[in-house]
Protein backbone atom coordinates (compact mmCIF):
# COMPACT_ATOMS: atom_id res chain seq x y z
CA UNK A 1 0.00 0.00 0.00
CA UNK A 2 2.83 2.36 0.87
CA UNK A 3 4.54 1.59 -2.43
CA UNK A 4 1.28 2.25 -4.28
CA UNK A 5 0.92 5.60 -2.53
CA UNK A 6 4.49 6.53 -3.44
CA UNK A 7 3.84 5.65 -7.08
CA UNK A 8 0.64 7.73 -7.14
CA UNK A 9 2.39 10.67 -5.48
CA UNK A 10 5.28 10.37 -7.95
CA UNK A 11 2.82 10.49 -10.86
CA UNK A 12 0.94 13.48 -9.37
CA UNK A 13 3.98 15.49 -8.27
CA UNK A 14 6.42 14.72 -11.11
CA UNK A 15 5.05 12.89 -14.14
CA UNK A 16 1.78 14.84 -14.48
CA UNK A 17 3.38 18.32 -14.13
CA UNK A 18 6.14 17.33 -16.55
CA UNK A 19 3.59 16.10 -19.07
CA UNK A 20 1.58 19.31 -18.70
CA UNK A 21 4.69 21.46 -19.06
CA UNK A 22 5.79 19.51 -22.13
CA UNK A 23 2.32 19.87 -23.66
CA UNK A 24 2.21 23.57 -22.81
CA UNK A 25 5.67 24.20 -24.25
CA UNK A 26 4.83 22.30 -27.43
CA UNK A 27 1.52 24.13 -27.76
CA UNK A 28 3.12 27.56 -27.26
CA UNK A 29 5.93 26.83 -29.71
CA UNK A 30 3.54 25.54 -32.36
CA UNK A 31 1.17 28.43 -31.81
CA UNK A 32 4.02 30.94 -32.07
CA UNK A 33 5.30 29.21 -35.19
CA UNK A 34 1.84 29.31 -36.76
CA UNK A 35 1.42 32.98 -35.93
CA UNK A 36 4.90 33.83 -37.22
CA UNK A 37 4.37 31.78 -40.35
CA UNK A 38 1.01 33.45 -40.98
CA UNK A 39 2.59 36.88 -40.49
CA UNK A 40 5.49 35.91 -42.77
CA UNK A 41 3.15 34.65 -45.48
CA UNK A 42 1.12 37.86 -45.30
CA UNK A 43 4.29 39.99 -45.65
CA UNK A 44 5.65 37.84 -48.48
CA UNK A 45 2.30 37.88 -50.26
CA UNK A 46 2.32 41.67 -50.08
CA UNK A 47 5.90 41.76 -51.37
CA UNK A 48 5.10 39.44 -54.29
CA UNK A 49 1.93 41.37 -55.04
CA UNK A 50 3.94 44.60 -55.18
CA UNK A 51 6.44 43.07 -57.62
CA UNK A 52 3.62 41.67 -59.75
CA UNK A 53 1.85 45.03 -59.80
CA UNK A 54 5.07 46.73 -60.87
CA UNK A 55 5.56 44.31 -63.80
CA UNK A 56 1.93 44.72 -64.81
CA UNK A 57 2.15 48.49 -64.56
CA UNK A 58 5.22 48.54 -66.81
CA UNK A 59 3.40 46.36 -69.37
CA UNK A 60 0.46 48.79 -69.33
CA UNK A 61 2.78 51.75 -69.79
CA UNK A 62 4.45 49.96 -72.72
CA UNK A 63 1.04 49.30 -74.25
CA UNK A 64 0.04 52.95 -73.88
CA UNK A 65 3.32 54.08 -75.48
CA UNK A 66 2.95 51.67 -78.39
CA UNK A 67 -0.57 53.02 -78.88
CA UNK A 68 0.83 56.55 -78.90
CA UNK A 69 3.78 55.49 -81.10
CA UNK A 70 1.41 55.00 -84.00
CA UNK A 71 -1.03 57.75 -83.04
CA UNK A 72 -0.05 59.81 -86.10
CA UNK A 73 -1.08 56.89 -88.31
CA UNK A 74 -4.46 56.13 -86.73
CA UNK A 75 -6.81 54.82 -89.34
CA UNK A 76 -4.19 52.94 -91.36
CA UNK A 77 -2.92 49.54 -90.17
CA UNK A 78 -0.12 49.58 -92.78
CA UNK A 79 1.24 52.96 -91.69
CA UNK A 80 1.04 52.01 -88.03
CA UNK A 81 2.95 48.76 -88.69
CA UNK A 82 5.63 50.74 -90.52
CA UNK A 83 5.95 53.14 -87.62
CA UNK A 84 5.99 50.34 -85.01
CA UNK A 85 8.88 48.72 -86.91
CA UNK A 86 11.03 51.68 -85.84
CA UNK A 87 10.59 50.89 -82.12
CA UNK A 88 13.92 49.66 -80.64
CA UNK A 89 12.35 46.51 -79.13
CA UNK A 90 10.29 45.42 -82.15
CA UNK A 91 11.60 42.49 -84.24
CA UNK A 92 8.92 42.40 -86.95
CA UNK A 93 5.53 43.96 -87.77
CA UNK A 94 2.59 42.92 -89.91
CA UNK A 95 -0.53 44.55 -91.21
CA UNK A 96 -3.75 42.92 -92.38
CA UNK A 97 -6.55 44.80 -94.14
CA UNK A 98 -10.08 43.38 -94.03
CA UNK A 99 -11.22 39.80 -93.57
CA UNK A 100 -9.50 38.40 -96.65
CA UNK A 101 -6.80 41.00 -97.15
CA UNK A 102 -3.19 40.01 -97.60
CA UNK A 103 -0.65 40.23 -94.80
CA UNK A 104 2.21 42.65 -95.30
CA UNK A 105 5.31 42.38 -93.11
CA UNK A 106 8.01 44.90 -92.11
CA UNK A 107 11.37 44.20 -90.50
CA UNK A 108 11.92 45.81 -87.10
CA UNK A 109 15.05 47.38 -85.61
CA UNK A 110 15.75 44.49 -83.19
CA UNK A 111 16.09 41.24 -85.16
CA UNK A 112 14.75 38.09 -83.53
CA UNK A 113 14.22 34.56 -84.83
CA UNK A 114 11.21 33.07 -83.03
CA UNK A 115 11.92 29.50 -84.10
CA UNK A 116 10.53 26.98 -86.55
CA UNK A 117 7.33 26.43 -84.59
CA UNK A 118 6.28 30.03 -84.98
CA UNK A 119 3.90 30.76 -87.89
CA UNK A 120 3.20 34.49 -88.34
CA UNK A 121 0.14 33.90 -90.54
CA UNK A 122 -1.37 31.58 -87.96
CA UNK A 123 -0.76 34.05 -85.10
CA UNK A 124 -2.19 37.03 -87.02
CA UNK A 125 -5.25 35.00 -87.99
CA UNK A 126 -5.73 33.95 -84.34
CA UNK A 127 -5.60 37.60 -83.26
CA UNK A 128 -7.95 38.57 -86.06
CA UNK A 129 -10.44 35.81 -85.12
CA UNK A 130 -10.43 36.63 -81.40
CA UNK A 131 -11.03 40.37 -82.04
CA UNK A 132 -13.27 40.17 -85.09
CA UNK A 133 -16.60 40.73 -83.25
CA UNK A 134 -16.86 44.54 -82.97
CA UNK A 135 -20.20 44.28 -81.13
CA UNK A 136 -18.58 42.68 -78.09
CA UNK A 137 -15.53 44.93 -77.93
CA UNK A 138 -17.31 47.94 -76.33
CA UNK A 139 -18.30 45.67 -73.40
CA UNK A 140 -14.65 44.95 -72.71
CA UNK A 141 -13.41 48.50 -73.01
CA UNK A 142 -16.26 50.16 -71.07
CA UNK A 143 -15.19 52.47 -68.29
CA UNK A 144 -14.88 50.93 -64.80
CA UNK A 145 -15.98 53.52 -62.23
CA UNK A 146 -13.96 51.97 -59.42
CA UNK A 147 -10.95 51.10 -61.53
CA UNK A 148 -10.06 47.70 -62.83
CA UNK A 149 -7.38 45.43 -64.27
CA UNK A 150 -5.25 46.86 -67.06
CA UNK A 151 -5.91 43.87 -69.31
CA UNK A 152 -8.71 41.38 -69.86
CA UNK A 153 -8.34 38.01 -71.54
CA UNK A 154 -10.54 37.44 -74.58
CA UNK A 155 -12.19 33.99 -74.42
CA UNK A 156 -13.00 32.23 -77.64
CA UNK A 157 -15.76 29.63 -78.01
CA UNK A 158 -14.30 26.21 -77.24
CA UNK A 159 -11.21 27.70 -75.61
CA UNK A 160 -8.93 25.55 -73.49
CA UNK A 161 -9.03 25.60 -69.72
CA UNK A 162 -7.07 28.22 -67.80
CA UNK A 163 -4.47 25.64 -66.68
CA UNK A 164 -3.96 24.50 -70.30
CA UNK A 165 -3.80 28.06 -71.58
CA UNK A 166 -1.28 29.07 -68.91
CA UNK A 167 0.99 26.10 -69.59
CA UNK A 168 1.73 26.45 -73.31
CA UNK A 169 -1.10 27.98 -75.37
CA UNK A 170 -1.26 31.44 -76.87
CA UNK A 171 -3.71 33.84 -75.23
CA UNK A 172 -5.10 37.16 -76.40
CA UNK A 173 -5.53 40.11 -74.03
CA UNK A 174 -7.38 43.38 -74.51
CA UNK A 175 -6.33 46.68 -72.93
CA UNK A 176 -9.03 47.90 -70.58
CA UNK A 177 -10.03 51.48 -69.82
CA UNK A 178 -10.32 52.66 -66.23
CA UNK A 179 -6.85 51.62 -65.08
CA UNK A 180 -5.40 55.16 -64.96
CA UNK A 181 -7.15 57.89 -62.98
CA UNK A 182 -7.81 59.90 -66.15
CA UNK A 183 -8.23 56.89 -68.43
CA UNK A 184 -11.69 57.38 -69.97
CA UNK A 185 -12.85 56.49 -73.50
CA UNK A 186 -15.09 58.76 -75.53
CA UNK A 187 -18.57 58.28 -74.13
CA UNK A 188 -20.56 59.66 -77.08
CA UNK A 189 -19.53 57.01 -79.59
CA UNK A 190 -17.93 53.59 -79.81
CA UNK A 191 -14.11 53.68 -79.55
CA UNK A 192 -12.50 53.57 -82.95
CA UNK A 193 -9.57 51.28 -82.07
CA UNK A 194 -8.64 48.51 -79.70
CA UNK A 195 -5.27 47.18 -78.68
CA UNK A 196 -3.68 44.51 -76.51
CA UNK A 197 -1.29 41.55 -76.48
CA UNK A 198 -1.08 38.08 -77.93
CA UNK A 199 1.17 36.09 -75.58
CA UNK A 200 2.60 32.58 -75.70
CA UNK A 201 5.66 30.87 -74.16
CA UNK A 202 7.55 34.10 -73.35
CA UNK A 203 6.75 35.61 -76.76
CA UNK A 204 4.82 38.88 -76.99
CA UNK A 205 2.91 40.24 -79.99
CA UNK A 206 1.39 43.69 -79.67
CA UNK A 207 -1.79 44.15 -81.73
CA UNK A 208 -3.89 47.16 -82.67
CA UNK A 209 -7.27 46.78 -84.38
CA UNK A 210 -9.06 49.56 -86.19
CA UNK A 211 -12.78 50.11 -86.59
CA UNK A 212 -12.64 49.05 -90.26
CA UNK A 213 -11.33 45.60 -89.23
CA UNK A 214 -7.73 46.19 -90.28
CA UNK A 215 -5.08 44.85 -87.92
CA UNK A 216 -1.56 45.95 -87.05
CA UNK A 217 0.73 43.57 -85.12
CA UNK A 218 4.28 43.86 -83.75
CA UNK A 219 6.46 40.97 -82.58
CA UNK A 220 8.61 42.14 -79.67
CA UNK A 221 12.14 40.89 -79.16
CA UNK A 222 11.51 38.97 -75.87
CA UNK A 223 15.08 39.43 -74.67
CA UNK A 224 14.92 43.21 -75.15
CA UNK A 225 11.47 43.39 -73.53
CA UNK A 226 12.44 41.25 -70.54
CA UNK A 227 15.72 43.13 -70.04
CA UNK A 228 13.79 46.38 -69.96
CA UNK A 229 11.32 44.95 -67.43
CA UNK A 230 14.01 43.35 -65.26
CA UNK A 231 16.18 46.48 -65.15
CA UNK A 232 13.38 48.19 -63.24
CA UNK A 233 13.44 45.50 -60.54
CA UNK A 234 13.28 46.01 -57.64
CA UNK A 235 10.66 48.68 -58.00
CA UNK A 236 12.02 52.22 -58.08
CA UNK A 237 11.60 53.90 -54.71
CA UNK A 238 11.43 50.64 -52.75
CA UNK A 239 14.26 49.11 -50.75
CA UNK A 240 15.96 46.00 -52.11
CA UNK A 241 14.55 42.94 -50.31
CA UNK A 242 17.03 41.15 -48.02
CA UNK A 243 16.20 37.75 -49.48
CA UNK A 244 16.04 36.41 -53.00
CA UNK A 245 13.17 37.25 -55.38
CA UNK A 246 12.82 34.89 -58.32
CA UNK A 247 10.96 35.18 -61.62
CA UNK A 248 10.49 32.03 -63.70
CA UNK A 249 8.13 30.54 -66.22
CA UNK A 250 5.36 28.22 -65.07
CA UNK A 251 7.47 25.39 -66.51
CA UNK A 252 10.25 26.25 -64.03
CA UNK A 253 12.67 27.99 -66.41
CA UNK A 254 14.40 30.78 -64.42
CA UNK A 255 14.20 34.23 -65.96
CA UNK A 256 15.54 36.68 -63.43
CA UNK A 257 16.32 37.09 -59.74
CA UNK A 258 17.13 40.05 -57.55
CA UNK A 259 17.54 41.06 -53.91
CA UNK A 260 20.40 41.26 -51.41
CA UNK A 261 20.49 37.44 -51.15
CA UNK A 262 21.59 37.42 -47.52
CA UNK A 263 22.21 34.26 -45.49
CA UNK A 264 19.30 31.86 -45.56
CA UNK A 265 17.91 32.99 -48.91
CA UNK A 266 19.72 30.21 -50.79
CA UNK A 267 17.03 27.76 -49.66
CA UNK A 268 13.78 26.94 -51.45
CA UNK A 269 11.23 29.74 -51.81
CA UNK A 270 8.73 30.22 -48.99
CA UNK A 271 6.02 31.89 -51.09
CA UNK A 272 4.84 31.73 -54.70
CA UNK A 273 2.51 33.81 -56.83
CA UNK A 274 1.43 33.63 -60.46
CA UNK A 275 1.88 36.87 -62.34
CA UNK A 276 -1.20 38.73 -63.50
CA UNK A 277 -2.36 38.76 -67.11
CA UNK A 278 -0.89 39.17 -69.67
CA UNK A 279 2.19 37.79 -67.86
CA UNK A 280 0.31 34.76 -66.50
CA UNK A 281 2.91 32.38 -67.97
CA UNK A 282 5.39 33.73 -65.43
CA UNK A 283 5.56 33.04 -61.71
CA UNK A 284 7.09 35.01 -58.83
CA UNK A 285 8.70 33.38 -55.78
CA UNK A 286 10.59 34.64 -52.75
CA UNK A 287 13.14 32.97 -50.45
CA UNK A 288 13.48 35.05 -47.25
CA UNK A 289 16.76 35.67 -45.45
CA UNK A 290 17.26 34.54 -41.87
CA UNK A 291 17.31 38.08 -40.52
CA UNK A 292 13.90 38.92 -41.95
CA UNK A 293 11.87 36.64 -39.68
CA UNK A 294 13.94 35.74 -36.60
CA UNK A 295 12.42 33.49 -33.98
CA UNK A 296 13.34 34.97 -30.59
CA UNK A 297 10.04 33.72 -29.16
CA UNK A 298 11.51 30.22 -28.79
CA UNK A 299 14.01 31.31 -26.14
CA UNK A 300 11.57 32.67 -23.52
CA UNK A 301 9.21 29.74 -24.10
CA UNK A 302 11.96 27.17 -23.74
CA UNK A 303 13.38 29.07 -20.77
CA UNK A 304 10.01 29.13 -19.01
CA UNK A 305 9.28 25.46 -19.72
CA UNK A 306 12.81 24.41 -18.71
CA UNK A 307 12.53 26.41 -15.49
CA UNK A 308 9.22 24.71 -14.75
CA UNK A 309 10.70 21.27 -15.42
CA UNK A 310 13.68 22.00 -13.16
CA UNK A 311 11.33 23.29 -10.45
CA UNK A 312 9.21 20.13 -10.69
CA UNK A 313 12.31 17.96 -10.39
CA UNK A 314 13.54 19.97 -7.41
CA UNK A 315 10.17 19.81 -5.64
CA UNK A 316 9.84 16.09 -6.41
CA UNK A 317 13.37 15.40 -5.21
CA UNK A 318 12.85 17.38 -2.00
CA UNK A 319 9.54 15.65 -1.33
CA UNK A 320 10.85 12.14 -1.92
CA UNK A 321 14.07 12.94 -0.07
CA UNK A 322 12.04 14.02 2.95
CA UNK A 323 9.74 11.05 2.51
CA UNK A 324 12.72 8.72 2.37
CA UNK A 325 14.08 10.29 5.55
CA UNK A 326 10.73 9.89 7.26
CA UNK A 327 10.52 6.31 6.01
CA UNK A 328 13.94 5.57 7.46
CA UNK A 329 12.90 7.06 10.79
CA UNK A 330 9.63 5.14 10.72
CA UNK A 331 11.50 1.94 9.85
CA UNK A 332 13.85 2.53 12.75
CA UNK A 333 10.88 3.03 15.04
CA UNK A 334 9.23 -0.14 13.77
CA UNK A 335 12.51 -2.03 14.26
CA UNK A 336 12.83 -0.61 17.77
CA UNK A 337 9.25 -1.55 18.66
CA UNK A 338 9.79 -4.97 17.14
CA UNK A 339 12.86 -5.54 19.27
CA UNK A 340 11.13 -4.28 22.41
CA UNK A 341 8.12 -6.50 21.65
CA UNK A 342 10.36 -9.54 21.33
CA UNK A 343 11.97 -8.65 24.64
CA UNK A 344 8.55 -8.37 26.29
CA UNK A 345 7.40 -11.78 25.07
CA UNK A 346 9.58 -13.74 27.55
CA UNK A 347 8.58 -11.93 30.80
CA UNK A 348 4.98 -11.81 29.60
CA UNK A 349 4.95 -15.57 29.09
CA UNK A 350 6.32 -16.06 32.63
CA UNK A 351 3.70 -13.68 34.09
CA UNK A 352 0.91 -15.56 32.31
CA UNK A 353 2.31 -18.96 33.45
CA UNK A 354 2.62 -17.99 37.11
CA UNK A 355 -0.80 -16.28 37.04
CA UNK A 356 -2.37 -19.56 35.83
CA UNK A 357 -0.49 -21.49 38.54
CA UNK A 358 -1.61 -19.03 41.24
CA UNK A 359 -5.21 -19.22 39.94
CA UNK A 360 -5.18 -23.02 40.18
CA UNK A 361 -3.85 -22.82 43.77
CA UNK A 362 -6.48 -20.23 44.74
CA UNK A 363 -9.17 -22.46 43.28
CA UNK A 364 -7.88 -25.47 45.22
CA UNK A 365 -7.86 -23.43 48.42
CA UNK A 366 -11.36 -22.01 47.74
CA UNK A 367 -10.17 -18.40 47.68
CA UNK A 368 -12.71 -16.89 45.23
CA UNK A 369 -11.43 -13.33 45.64
CA UNK A 370 -7.88 -14.28 44.72
CA UNK A 371 -9.14 -16.36 41.82
CA UNK A 372 -11.15 -13.40 40.45
CA UNK A 373 -8.19 -11.06 40.80
CA UNK A 374 -5.89 -13.52 39.12
CA UNK A 375 -8.48 -13.91 36.32
CA UNK A 376 -8.16 -10.18 35.63
CA UNK A 377 -4.37 -10.57 35.51
CA UNK A 378 -4.72 -13.44 33.03
CA UNK A 379 -7.15 -11.44 30.82
CA UNK A 380 -4.96 -8.35 30.74
CA UNK A 381 -1.90 -10.50 30.12
CA UNK A 382 -3.71 -12.09 27.15
CA UNK A 383 -4.65 -8.64 25.82
CA UNK A 384 -1.06 -7.45 26.16
CA UNK A 385 0.12 -10.60 24.42
CA UNK A 386 -2.30 -9.95 21.53
CA UNK A 387 -1.15 -6.34 21.19
CA UNK A 388 2.47 -7.45 21.09
CA UNK A 389 1.59 -10.10 18.51
CA UNK A 390 -0.10 -7.45 16.34
CA UNK A 391 3.04 -5.33 16.45
CA UNK A 392 5.24 -8.28 15.58
CA UNK A 393 2.99 -9.31 12.70
CA UNK A 394 2.89 -5.77 11.34
CA UNK A 395 6.68 -5.53 11.51
CA UNK A 396 6.93 -8.88 9.73
CA UNK A 397 4.45 -7.67 7.10
CA UNK A 398 6.54 -4.55 6.44
CA UNK A 399 9.79 -6.48 6.36
CA UNK A 400 8.87 -9.72 4.65
CA UNK A 401 5.51 -11.45 4.51
CA UNK A 402 3.03 -12.79 7.00
CA UNK A 403 2.66 -16.56 6.96
CA UNK A 404 -0.05 -18.92 8.13
CA UNK A 405 -0.11 -22.65 8.83
CA UNK A 406 -3.57 -23.96 7.90
CA UNK A 407 -4.84 -27.22 9.31
CA UNK A 408 -8.18 -28.93 9.70
CA UNK A 409 -10.30 -27.48 12.51
CA UNK A 410 -13.90 -27.18 13.67
CA UNK A 411 -14.75 -23.52 13.20
CA UNK A 412 -17.54 -23.43 15.79
CA UNK A 413 -15.29 -24.96 18.45
CA UNK A 414 -12.57 -22.40 17.76
CA UNK A 415 -15.04 -19.50 17.88
CA UNK A 416 -16.68 -20.86 21.05
CA UNK A 417 -13.31 -21.15 22.78
CA UNK A 418 -12.43 -17.54 21.87
CA UNK A 419 -15.82 -16.25 23.05
CA UNK A 420 -15.44 -18.12 26.36
CA UNK A 421 -12.08 -16.45 26.85
CA UNK A 422 -13.57 -12.97 26.31
CA UNK A 423 -16.85 -13.64 28.09
CA UNK A 424 -15.79 -12.76 31.68
CA UNK A 425 -14.29 -9.43 30.61
CA UNK A 426 -17.32 -8.43 28.50
CA UNK A 427 -19.86 -9.51 31.15
CA UNK A 428 -18.02 -7.53 33.81
CA UNK A 429 -18.53 -4.45 31.59
CA UNK A 430 -22.24 -5.17 31.20
CA UNK A 431 -22.22 -6.54 27.63
CA UNK A 432 -24.99 -8.80 26.42
CA UNK A 433 -23.35 -11.58 24.43
CA UNK A 434 -25.34 -13.36 21.70
CA UNK A 435 -23.88 -16.34 19.84
CA UNK A 436 -25.27 -18.21 16.85
CA UNK A 437 -22.88 -20.91 15.63
CA UNK A 438 -23.80 -22.73 12.40
CA UNK A 439 -20.44 -23.22 10.80
CA UNK A 440 -19.19 -26.14 8.70
CA UNK A 441 -17.97 -29.38 10.20
CA UNK A 442 -14.33 -28.70 9.37
CA UNK A 443 -12.36 -26.17 7.36
CA UNK A 444 -8.70 -25.60 6.53
CA UNK A 445 -7.47 -22.58 8.54
CA UNK A 446 -4.79 -21.42 10.93
CA UNK A 447 -6.37 -21.47 14.44
CA UNK A 448 -3.91 -18.89 15.79
CA UNK A 449 -4.76 -16.53 12.90
CA UNK A 450 -8.52 -17.05 13.46
CA UNK A 451 -8.05 -16.36 17.17
CA UNK A 452 -6.09 -13.17 16.41
CA UNK A 453 -8.67 -11.91 13.87
CA UNK A 454 -11.67 -12.59 16.11
CA UNK A 455 -9.82 -11.26 19.15
CA UNK A 456 -9.10 -7.98 17.33
CA UNK A 457 -12.77 -7.62 16.29
CA UNK A 458 -14.05 -8.29 19.83
CA UNK A 459 -11.41 -5.93 21.27
CA UNK A 460 -12.65 -3.16 18.93
CA UNK A 461 -16.23 -3.73 20.14
CA UNK A 462 -14.96 -3.45 23.71
CA UNK A 463 -13.15 -0.17 22.93
CA UNK A 464 -15.46 1.62 20.49
CA UNK A 465 -18.95 0.17 21.03
CA UNK A 466 -18.98 0.07 24.81
CA UNK A 467 -22.02 2.35 24.93
CA UNK A 468 -24.19 -0.20 23.10
CA UNK A 469 -23.48 -3.01 25.63
CA UNK A 470 -24.32 -5.63 23.00
CA UNK A 471 -22.30 -7.95 20.81
CA UNK A 472 -23.30 -10.78 18.50
CA UNK A 473 -20.90 -13.42 17.25
CA UNK A 474 -22.14 -15.93 14.71
CA UNK A 475 -20.99 -18.40 12.09
CA UNK A 476 -22.65 -19.63 8.90
CA UNK A 477 -21.60 -21.37 5.73
CA UNK A 478 -22.60 -22.48 2.24
CA UNK A 479 -20.95 -24.70 -0.34
CA UNK A 480 -18.24 -22.21 -1.19
CA UNK A 481 -17.44 -20.23 1.98
CA UNK A 482 -17.71 -20.07 5.76
CA UNK A 483 -18.35 -16.78 7.53
CA UNK A 484 -17.77 -15.35 10.99
CA UNK A 485 -20.00 -12.33 11.68
CA UNK A 486 -19.37 -9.87 14.54
CA UNK A 487 -22.05 -7.21 15.19
CA UNK A 488 -22.49 -4.47 17.79
CA UNK A 489 -24.83 -1.61 18.66
CA UNK A 490 -22.16 1.05 18.75
CA UNK A 491 -21.88 4.28 16.71
CA UNK A 492 -21.03 2.35 13.53
CA UNK A 493 -18.51 3.20 10.82
CA UNK A 494 -19.18 6.11 8.43
CA UNK A 495 -19.43 5.22 4.73
CA UNK A 496 -16.28 7.17 3.90
CA UNK A 497 -14.28 5.21 6.48
CA UNK A 498 -15.28 1.66 5.51
CA UNK A 499 -12.17 1.26 3.35
CA UNK A 500 -9.67 3.40 5.24
CA UNK A 501 -10.49 1.76 8.58
CA UNK A 502 -8.29 -1.14 7.47
CA UNK A 503 -5.30 1.16 6.84
CA UNK A 504 -2.44 1.15 9.39
CA UNK A 505 -2.83 3.57 12.31
CA UNK A 506 -6.19 4.75 10.95
CA UNK A 507 -8.65 5.95 13.59
CA UNK A 508 -12.27 7.03 13.34
CA UNK A 509 -13.42 10.37 14.75
CA UNK A 510 -11.24 11.80 17.47
CA UNK A 511 -14.15 11.75 19.94
CA UNK A 512 -14.48 7.97 19.47
CA UNK A 513 -10.74 7.47 19.95
CA UNK A 514 -10.56 9.68 23.00
CA UNK A 515 -9.19 7.65 25.92
CA UNK A 516 -8.95 4.47 23.81
CA UNK A 517 -5.63 2.64 23.79
CA UNK A 518 -4.27 0.51 20.99
CA UNK A 519 -1.75 0.41 18.19
CA UNK A 520 -4.16 1.10 15.33
CA UNK A 521 -2.93 -1.90 13.31
CA UNK A 522 -5.31 -4.62 14.51
CA UNK A 523 -7.70 -4.46 11.54
CA UNK A 524 -4.75 -4.15 9.12
CA UNK A 525 -3.24 -7.39 10.40
CA UNK A 526 -6.67 -9.05 10.50
CA UNK A 527 -7.40 -8.26 6.84
CA UNK A 528 -3.93 -9.46 5.81
CA UNK A 529 -4.45 -12.76 7.66
CA UNK A 530 -7.89 -13.18 6.04
CA UNK A 531 -6.42 -12.62 2.57
CA UNK A 532 -3.66 -15.15 3.26
CA UNK A 533 -6.45 -17.70 3.81
CA UNK A 534 -7.89 -16.77 0.40
CA UNK A 535 -10.76 -14.93 2.05
CA UNK A 536 -11.63 -11.37 3.05
CA UNK A 537 -12.57 -9.13 5.93
CA UNK A 538 -15.16 -6.45 5.13
CA UNK A 539 -17.60 -4.03 6.75
CA UNK A 540 -21.24 -4.64 5.83
CA UNK A 541 -22.59 -1.42 4.23
CA UNK A 542 -26.27 -2.24 4.87
CA UNK A 543 -26.09 -2.64 8.66
CA UNK A 544 -27.61 0.41 10.38
CA UNK A 545 -27.65 -0.51 14.11
CA UNK A 546 -23.90 -0.28 14.62
CA UNK A 547 -21.04 -2.09 12.90
CA UNK A 548 -21.02 -5.53 11.28
CA UNK A 549 -17.71 -7.17 10.29
CA UNK A 550 -17.82 -10.25 8.07
CA UNK A 551 -14.87 -12.65 7.84
CA UNK A 552 -15.13 -14.84 4.74
CA UNK A 553 -13.07 -18.05 4.59
CA UNK A 554 -12.99 -20.69 1.84
CA UNK A 555 -15.13 -23.72 2.82
CA UNK A 556 -12.50 -26.40 2.30
CA UNK A 557 -12.30 -29.38 4.64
Amino acid sequence: MLQRRSTILFIILVILPLALLAWLGTYLIRDAEKRTDASMQAILAERLSSADHHLLHDMRQLTDRLDNWGAQSVGSARLMSQRLATHPWVAQTWSKVGETGSIESFEGKNAFQPGQGFNPTERIQAIHDSTRNPDSMPEFVSTLDDGGPPFQRIFMPGALTLAQQRSSQWMTYLKMYGYHIDDRPVQSETPLTWSGWHVGDSMFIYWHRFADGSLSCALMNPQALMNALFQRLPQPGLATPPGRMLLATVKGIPLHQWGKKLSGSEGPPAAHRACSEPLSQWELAYAPANEEFPKPYLFPILLGVSSGIVLVFVVGWLYFHESASEMRVAQQRVTFVNQISHELKTPLTNIRLYAEMASQRAESQGDSIAKRQLGVVEAETARLDRLIQNVLNYARQQRDKLTIQPKSLVLDDTVSRIVDFWKPLLENKGFEIVTSLHGPATIQADPDAIEQILGNLISNVDKYANAGKWISIGTEHDERSARIIVEDHGPGIPAGKRRTVFEPFERLRSDLAEGVSGTGIGLTISRELAQLHGGSLTVCPNYRDGARFILNLPNQS
